[in-house]
């Protein structure tokens, strides 16, 4: 997220809507640019493991179609590269 070593938009879940949303002032991380709320977009709330599963399969089925419609992602580059390797 902030620190840029991750380069998929993929989502981040937190376990415990209650508790989260109780807990830290999400909106206000994003007021004060504590984070971005591009970021902020990337957290789901969620109370149960099956809850999870689905935001997370989604997020990541989305982040991969995403790629297959933008060439210039740095994974859709690196597949480019080893198709043209391996003739693919």
């Amino acid at each position: 997220m902030q620190t840029g070593k991750i380069k998929r938009k993929l989502p981040i879940i937190l376990i415990g809507k209650k508790f989260w949303k109780a807990c830290i002032n999400w909106e206000a991380f994003v007021e004060y640019g504590m984070i971005s709320e591009s970021d902020a977009s990337q957290l789901h709330f969620v109370d149960t493991a099956e809850e999870a599963f689905e935001c997370l399969t989604k997020g990541i089925l989305d982040v991969e179609a995403q790629e297959a419609l933008c060439p210039s992602s740095p994974k859709a580059s690196k597949r480019s590269l080893q198709e043209n390797r391996t003739g693919a």
